[in-house]
């Protein structure tokens, strides 16, 4: 019987098939292109042709894609593709088997979805298309998580509906392709047993367990462990939709509500503050550093709190565009005048009207300068402590300007008092020259550096007491030998526990020290759903500054999807807001990021970056992470120019240095001999 339509089978080998049902041959770019078109619609021909031919100039490219069309036009003997003047599209009756798997997940047909097995274009080369490839493995990743919801959703109604041996044999489906989860491992025992396979499953967990001890150097989490033992012991299962609860953490937890073991710095804060001195608080990471002066600046008066954040270290003024948006939104009824609008414009593009205003000379320098002051007066006039969080993260040239605002009260006495400053950093990780600052301020009296130490046994205890959970005896003990003291590591070990439903068993025999692959802060980030770990992992790799739009983008996600995934990522302490909770957990969640799925994301963010105007030395360096020697180049030059237009000329010849490096990297020898000329001469070029 003939088929009604043109087919294109997307899932296994590719395949177009005509009304008949024979196959058409298709080259693998004609392949690629049908496969674009069909899962993200009308598509600009520059796009197509940037995918398909990466290293030809714009214009042959566009030609190829014209000679592709009539080719496949040829060999069809139809239109698949409509094709207007600069946008493509397939034509609307072309049956695409992507496509009723995405309607049948709408409309919660999951057992369809679960039957279309096969990886996406599975079988055709084109690693010699990075950005082509770069978009297949993200929707094989989008893919893969509706697979997982689907397994979910069917698993819950056969059961509801009495089916458990058609559940069970989906579940070991679902374990094959997840050895890892537990919520799959339990799944697949319940059903089992439910079926009469008690000894089946109480096998899935000895292989489990054996599978979590060889890989992760874990144990099964309490909640599987009790599941067996209910089923050894042959005890009737709990109806579906009353799985056992989850042990409910008090507030107290995330944020405990006495300071411990911080008295002695509290004390030296008070005296410095009295004394008139800039108060440094640093640390190990973990400490406390931020909630201790957060905490202190908050009993004096109104606080406002400045990030640095990773990444900042190496774009000329990222901190000072992040404090001046953070300053406007803290005082959100200022009228800035047209000089202010217009020099904040060279560092925050919604002021900029035409071209970032040029800086020839010293005098642009600091106007630039004095009106970045200006606005912090204004916006700081109710505030009585400013804390400037993580200065080790602060790139120079954001110190140069705030070394202005600091020293410009103390020459003007017309300038409005400013408000006191408490600055934390990580113990050894300031830049040499912000170090040398410190220290001269400390050694003439004008500051205090307080070095906050690891908890001792009894802030452990103290701590404990505080929190209003029934723990283990010596606990407190244990913990104290296994997180040295460290209050972060201290709290995320009891959250581990809580989950766990060890509390009052105390630690495991087998737990990797903290700070390390499979310590606490990986096993619980584990336990997130694929959705939501790709969004943490897509945040970590833009660093400092993202919001729920750039992460949706770089995953080519769905924006209401991300929202969801974020949800979770807030409910798990993962992030607060549009920032990571804390640095560990950023830097757990990079360190945990697989390096194909991290050079696929940082391609992806230089893309999306790029498309959005975002710094030229972010861009580049998104492409160098990436593995793209030559973008990162290109983007590098860039960067060295807008780096010497702001008269920055070490971070211009630093930028030249990298293109060079990135131009070797890629093979272009003579571009990485111009590029090294210029960052040891004249950074201009000229």
């Amino acid at each position: 019987m003939a088929l009604p339509s043109w087919h294109l089978d997307l899932f296994g080998q590719p395949r177009v098939r005509d009304p008949d049902g024979q196959d058409v041959r298709a080259d693998r770019k004609s392949l690629a292109l049908l496969a674009y078109l069909a899962l993200e619609g009308v598509t600009p021909r520059s796009r197509l042709a940037g995918l398909l031919w990466p290293d030809t100039l714009e214009a042959t490219a566009r030609n190829n894609l014209v000679h592709k069309l009539r080719r496949l036009r040829a060999r069809t003997d139809t239109n698949l593709v409509d094709a207007g003047e600069k946008t493509l599209a397939l034509r609307g009756d072309v049956i695409v088997d992507v496509h009723e798997v995405l309607r049948d997940r709408r409309h919660g047909r999951h057992e369809v979805v679960l039957n279309a097995v096969g990886l996406l274009l599975d079988g055709v080369d084109f690693d010699d298309l990075p950005d082509f490839q770069d978009w297949l493995l993200a929707w094989r990743e989008r893919l893969d998580t509706y697979r997982w919801e689907a397994f979910d959703h069917e698993l819950a109604r056969l059961e509801g509906i009495g089916e458990y041996t058609r559940a069970a044999e989906i579940a070991a489906r679902w374990e094959e392709l997840d050895p890892l989860s537990e919520d799959v491992a339990r799944h697949s025992m319940r059903l089992q047993h439910l079926a009469g396979n008690s000894a089946g499953a109480l096998r899935t967990y000895a292989r489990l367990r054996r599978t979590l001890e060889r890989e992760l150097q874990a144990q099964p989490r309490a909640r599987t462990r009790a599941l067996a033992e209910e089923i050894e012991r042959g005890e009737q299962l709990p109806a579906l939709g009353t799985p056992p609860a989850a042990p409910s953490l008090p507030l107290s937890v995330f944020r405990p509500p006495a300071l411990i073991g911080r008295e002695d710095a509290w004390a030296r804060m008070e005296a410095a503050w009295q004394a008139g001195q800039l108060i440094y608080l640093t640390g190990a990471p973990g400490t406390g550093k931020t909630r201790l002066a957060l905490d202190f600046a908050r009993s004096k008066g109104a606080t406002l709190r400045l990030e640095h954040r990773p990444g900042d270290e190496t774009v000329p003024y990222s901190s000072s565009a992040r404090w001046a948006r953070q300053m406007l939104r803290h005082a959100p009824h200022l009228t800035l005048t047209p000089f202010q609008k217009r020099e904040l414009s060279r560092i925050l593009p919604e002021f900029r009207e035409g071209d970032v205003p040029s800086m020839s000379g010293d005098t642009d320098k600091l106007a630039f300068y004095e009106a970045l002051a200006q606005v912090a007066d204004l916006a700081l006039a109710n505030v009585t402590a400013v804390v400037s969080d993580d200065i080790q993260h602060d790139d120079d040239a954001s110190q140069e300007s705030g070394r202005y605002y600091a020293t410009r009260a103390a020459s003007d006495a017309s300038v409005t008092p400013q408000p006191r400053v408490l600055l934390t950093f990580r113990q050894g990780e300031l830049s040499p020259q912000a170090d040398a600052v410190m220290r001269g301020l400390v050694e003439s009296g004008l500051a205090v550096l307080i070095e906050l130490q690891p908890l001792g046994v009894a802030n452990v205890r103290a701590l404990l007491d505080s929190l209003d959970l029934p723990f283990a005896p010596d606990l407190d003990l244990e913990l104290y030998r296994y997180a040295g003291g460290n209050p972060l590591f201290v709290l995320e070990t009891i959250k581990f526990l809580a989950e766990e439903g060890l509390l009052e068993r105390g630690l495991p025999e087998r737990l990797a020290p903290p700070g390390r692959t499979g310590s606490v802060l990986e096993r619980r980030l584990a336990r997130l759903s694929p959705a939501a770990l790709n969004a943490a992992r897509a945040a970590s790799v833009l660093r400092g500054d993202f919001t729920l739009e750039l992460v949706a983008a770089v995953l080519r996600a769905p924006l209401l999807e991300t929202a969801s995934a974020w949800v979770e990522l807030e409910a798990a302490q993962v992030v607060a807001g549009e920032r990571f909770s804390h640095d560990l957990l950023y830097e757990a969640v990079w360190r945990g990021t697989p390096d194909t799925v991290r050079r696929l994301l940082h391609r992806s963010a230089a893309r999306v970056l790029a498309e959005s105007g975002g710094h030229p030395r972010r861009v580049a360096e998104h492409w160098r992470e990436g593995a793209q020697p030559l973008e990162a180049a290109r983007w590098f030059e860039q960067a060295a120019r807008a780096a010497n237009a702001a008269l920055r000329t070490h971070e211009a010849q630093d930028c030249y240095q990298n293109a060079a490096e990135a131009y070797e990297a890629a093979g272009d020898s003579e571009a990485a001999r111009r590029m090294s000329a210029r960052s040891l001469l004249d950074p201009s070029g000229r």
